[in-house]
């Protein structure tokens, strides 16, 4: 093994569209609000999480949440809100 194969041991690259399944506990970052009363979005890579029952001030926190259903095919999912724990760095 070449000194770079040994410097570059254990690396690998983080896809812009990850899977999840249901029952998945997941920390996301609130981007946006979704189309229904109390919906907000975590865009995560290309893909789109819709999470239900966020509190009101959650855009821009990170939360915690438990994904309900995932579609692998769209990259998009739901999930429901089970707690805040941050605010963003910006």
């Amino acid at each position: 093994m070449s000194a770079f194969e040994k410097f570059l041991a254990g690396w690998s690259f983080r896809g812009s569209k990850p899977d999840y399944a249901a029952g998945d506990v997941i920390e996301v970052m609130v981007t946006g609000e979704g189309d229904r009363s109390g919906e907000v979005v975590a865009r995560i890579g290309d893909s789109t999480l819709r999470i239900e029952g966020a509190p009101e001030d959650a855009l821009n926190t990170r939360i915690i949440v438990d994904v309900e259903s995932w579609d692998d095919a769209t990259h998009t999912g739901r999930a429901t809100y089970r707690k805040t724990v941050g605010e963003s760095a910006f």
